[in-house]
């Protein structure tokens, strides 16, 4: 497969992943493991950002986001070309908006291009057609939409903030993971909150982008674990965002905003407002 996508300068060797562009769709390759995602940045210990990571030897979605951590056994790959207004990107897109699945599941449509434009590349796609391979690619986009031979009866509002739930639950004291959130101006909408972790918030943004219950942030931030006090789970919360808000510059009334909507959906949790960047844990981000 790598064999015949070199041959047809779909695909080429990276050998230094430090001159990779945003945006591009790669692939690593070893013994083990061949997955592919979109690179968004590289962390401070120098390893790759990836959004929408796709299993190519398992044929099957495998993370929103995660870190590649390139060993010395394993072999970077990068697609020619991204999704444009080419005429490549425009027959992949017809692949996709051809596909029975896709006319059947209107509501997650814009979802389903976002995904395929950031985990493929048109070339890629196309190849795939023409040696019928398709499977590669409508498998993966079924399991991460939950639809067609593996559809599920998701409540994909209760689905965003059950995993949130889960997300403070899991934070050991003095560990923080990055957030973004819509705080509505009035109460008669709830506030939507979402979070990869401590991946910093313009990924979380652009994974938040291919998701079923995709929504438009307006705050972002950070939230650390403080020792529980009286049985009752305990977390610092800044709004300091530089994408998103003002950074270190964030005034502590825009953190309580953030909080305030926490409460309303996280109410056994007791939620404290800090300015700035305040809720720094043991991992950086911004």
């Amino acid at each position: 497969m790598i064999e015949k996508l070199l041959s047809e300068d779909i695909l080429y060797p990276v050998q230094d992943p430090g001159v990779l562009e945003r945006g591009s769709v790669i692939r690593r390759v070893s013994g083990v493991k061949d997955q592919q995602g979109c690179f968004m940045n590289r962390d401070d210990g120098g390893d790759l950002i990836v959004v929408n990571v796709v299993d190519c030897a398992g044929c099957s979605f495998l993370a929103t986001a995660g870190i590649m951590r390139l060993r010395n056994d394993e072999q970077l790959y990068c697609y020619r070309g991204t999704f444009g207004k080419d005429r490549d990107s425009q027959r992949a897109m017809e692949i996709i908006s051809n596909w029975p699945l896709y006319r059947k599941n209107t509501d997650i449509q814009n979802a389903i291009d976002y995904f395929v434009r950031t985990a493929y590349a048109p070339a890629h796609i196309l190849h795939l057609e023409k040696t019928d391979q398709l499977q590669n690619l409508f498998i993966p986009l079924q399991q991460k939409f939950r639809i067609g031979r593996f559809k599920v009866e998701v409540n994909w509002d209760k689905e965003r903030k059950e995993t949130f739930r889960k997300i403070l639950d899991d934070l050991k004291v003095g560990d923080h993971v990055t957030y973004v959130a819509m705080i509505p101006p009035t109460k008669g909408h709830n506030p939507l909150f979402y979070s990869i972790g401590t991946k910093p918030h313009e990924e979380t943004v652009m994974s938040l982008r291919g998701e079923p219950f995709n929504f438009v942030p307006t705050h972002g931030g950070h939230i650390k674990a403080l020792r529980p006090e009286g049985g009752t789970k305990q977390f610092l919360v800044d709004a300091g965002s530089s994408y998103l808000g003002k950074g270190l510059k964030t005034l502590y009334d825009t953190a309580r905003e953030v909080t305030d909507g926490l409460r309303r959906v996280y109410g056994k949790y007791n939620f404290i407002p800090v300015e700035g960047r305040g809720a720094f844990g043991t991992e950086q981000s911004y």
